[in-house]
């Protein structure tokens, strides 16, 4: 019997593997500082302080700690529960990366959708109980969804392009910068189809109706100080080279990937620049790298008008993609034939080794050092020494959320409560957890070594 594997049902045999990787991995890997402090500040809280920021913090991405929040009231405090949304995400992600494709390449479309979901750093984003996929699974709708109006010029696609960058946007509020970059576009090709005014009207009302449900949570993140997470020397010494590493899963900065990321940004830049002024199509490739290089222009005016830090690692999580469609749309302007091909094969080869290299399911590339937290949890549990009345863990700094988490669902509430004490040192001390650069605040302390975790680099101490 003859087997017709049409591009859909291939799409979904590439897609399956990574599917099942992300969900195995989200099943098993413990909680990291940022999941936990997302739970415990937010996920459980009433509706309106998780809106209104009430508590003020970079880690309330809104509608990613209102979904945990209903999957909690379902499901309870279960890890691979808690990570539902974020799963779920990456199947709108693959659909929308897979439409994309097609409109990039009708024939090689595999190349860009093999390059973008096969990448381990972004793959970890559809595992971390965080906002950043649910924003990036909207961009990719509100992408596609401008293409249409650019395709049918039908003023339901600009409502629908800017309802899913709006969703982008709440997901977490880096993604405001896409949502600028998507309207001017919008009101680029209105301008030009002769529909400015009604493509004005719907930018408008998204945007005020943006407006008012940002306004207050990030008003308390200004006067909190909260927005301090990123770099301060360019954006090519910060988010290019920030990236570069993390698109490796290495702990150093790769110089010869962040310069082909430069160079990718000018090749394409210069691609676009030429089909507008020989007026020729303006076709996805174009559309992708528009959205790149405004992104990237916002990010650099962000910093020197508002003193914005610049994007880095995971809050510039969206560029790879962008980078990589690009990349795809340039190798596509070769002439058909063996050049082409090997190009082609040689970059999914490539993505297909960086993935099995960076492959683990022990940890996250980001948050590494949150590794062990339940096992070093469970060990206390299991001492035969472990007090029957309550104690505190000394720890480092930020240990608190985890041993928070992981203390109530493992029914040890008698550990008090953990905040941002550092190696608290005190009568009910029995026990310290510490990063490796953390462990010179117990050398003048009676403790022994109960067990080093080679994976997060981390120590835990019994008081003796």
């Amino acid at each position: 019997m003859k087997i017709e594997l049409n591009n859909s049902k291939l799409a979904c045999a590439l897609a399956l593997p990574v599917f099942v990787y992300i969900n195995i991995r989200a099943a098993v890997l413990a909680l990291t500082y940022d999941e936990c402090w997302t739970y415990l500040g937010y996920a459980t809280e009433d509706f309106w302080k998780v809106v209104t920021n009430e508590f003020a913090a970079a880690n309330n991405h809104v509608l990613h700690s209102l979904a945990m929040g209903f999957i909690y009231d379902l499901f309870g405090q279960h890890e691979y529960a808690l990570r539902l949304p974020v799963l779920l995400s990456f199947i709108v992600f693959a659909f929308f990366s897979y439409k994309i494709s097609k409109k990039l390449s009708n024939e090689m479309w595999w190349l860009p959708f093999t390059m973008i979901i096969y990448q381990p750093y972004i793959l970890d984003y559809f595992v971390a109980a965080r906002g950043y996929a649910l924003a990036m699974a909207c961009m990719f709708g509100a992408i596609y969804f401008t293409y249409k109006f650019v395709e049918k010029s039908s003023l339901k696609w600009v409502w629908i392009s800017l309802l899913f960058s709006a969703l982008a946007a709440y997901s977490n509020f880096t993604y405001l910068l896409f949502f600028i970059a998507n309207s001017i576009g919008l009101l680029a090709v209105g301008f030009v189809r002769e529909k400015f005014q009604k493509v004005v009207l719907a930018v408008a009302a998204s945007g005020a109706l943006l407006t008012a449900v940002v306004y207050r949570p990030i008003s308390a993140l200004i006067a909190a100080k909260e927005l301090y997470y990123g770099g301060h020397e360019g954006f090519f010494n910060d988010t290019l080279s920030t990236l570069s590493k993390s698109f490796v899963y290495s702990a150093d900065e790769v110089n010869f990937l962040t310069w082909t990321f430069a160079v990718i940004i000018a090749l394409a830049g210069m691609l676009a620049l030429q089909k507008l002024v020989w007026k020729e199509k303006l076709n996805m490739g174009f559309w992708l790298t528009f959205v790149l290089i405004t992104i990237e222009i916002g990010s650099i005016l962000q910093h020197h008008l508002l003193g914005s830090p610049y994007l880095i690692d995971r809050t510039a999580l969206f560029f790879i993609p962008l980078l990589l469609f690009s990349l795809s749309w340039l190798i596509f302007q070769l002439k058909k034939g063996v050049v082409l091909n090997v190009t082609a094969s040689l970059c999914v080869l490539l993505t297909v080794v960086n993935l099995f290299a960076s492959a683990n399911l022990t940890y996250l590339h980001d948050f590494k050092e949150y590794a062990d937290t339940e096992k070093a949890t469970l060990m206390i549990a299991d001492d035969p020494t472990v007090p029957k009345g309550a104690f505190t863990i000394g720890k480092s700094i930020y240990m608190n959320a985890p041993i928070n988490f992981y203390r109530v669902k493992h029914g040890l509430e008698r550990i008090h409560q953990s905040g941002l004490e550092f190696c608290d040192e005190s009568e009910d001390t029995k026990y310290y957890y510490l990063f490796e650069k953390d462990i010179a605040c117990i050398e003048d302390k009676e403790v022994e070594l109960m067990h080093y975790f080679p994976v997060s680099r981390t120590y835990l101490y019994r008081v003796i």
